[in-house]
């Protein structure tokens, strides 16, 4: 073998290039790793963050550090953002397969506002409201997620990386309270017992946000009338 040196020097680097080293898992055996692999393995393994990093995945078996559409099975390799009324997502994030996050889908992020970005094209993001996390009843290493979608531009593409970041906090010491409106009525008189007046969203069966008109009775109570029977969610912050 040739004195490395003596190589003419590679001055375009693309992913499928190869490096020669070591692996440290084969009795350090000489092996090949490509630049991708490595950019990979630095991305998600070698790197401390400040955001949670999955996978978006649309095939069948979902894995450690994956999250698909609500639809399951049928989740299209590209979503758009604006379509977007929840996910099911894995306890575990790409960067700590062995730690288990699923209580930050309650707090920090339940009640707050959340930014999804692809992680190798910024220019792809959502900010959703984050309403509610529930462990998923077919699978309990994920948790169906229901978000509102406030505002972004594209959207996601299977077998990409995401970071998801809090925005903004709801707070663990804001009391907070989410209501099902059920359809029975168009009148809720609905006591949240947060004994001050909290400012109230409301989300259709889409998880869409609407208006309606609100009175509060008290501090603890509250009254929103529709002009029709009304299924939804009001969350109290």
């Amino acid at each position: 073998m040739a004195k490395i040196s003596t190589y003419p020097l590679d001055t375009h680097l693309i992913g499928t290039d190869y490096w020669i080293g070591s692996d440290a898992n084969s009795n350090y055996a000489t092996k090949n790793f490509t630049i991708d692999s490595v950019a990979e393995y630095m991305n998600r393994v070698a790197t401390q963050q400040q955001a949670l990093r999955f996978k978006y995945t649309n095939t069948i078996p979902y894995t450690d550090g994956s999250f698909y559409g609500a639809d399951g099975a049928t989740a299209a390799p590209t979503v758009a953002y604006n379509s977007i009324t929840g996910f099911t997502l894995n306890k575990f994030e790409l960067t700590n397969l062995g730690i288990d996050i699923s209580s930050f889908y309650s707090n920090p992020l339940g009640g707050s506002e959340v930014l999804i970005t692809q992680c190798d094209d910024v220019s792809r993001w959502a900010v959703f409201s984050w309403i509610s996390s529930t462990q998923n009843a077919q699978n309990n290493s994920f948790y169906d997620i229901v978000v509102a979608y406030k505002g972004g531009n594209n959207g996601l593409i299977a077998n990409k990386d995401y970071f998801i970041s809090l925005l903004t906090y709801a707070g663990a010491n804001d009391a907070n309270f989410l209501y099902t409106l059920d359809g029975s009525t168009n009148v809720y008189a609905i006591d949240h017992n947060l004994n001050k007046y909290p400012a109230v969203t409301i989300f259709d069966a889409n998880n869409a946000e609407v208006e309606t008109q609100i009175v509060f009775n008290s501090l603890n109570r509250a009254t929103l009338t529709f002009s029709l029977p009304f299924t939804g969610k009001a969350s109290f912050n």
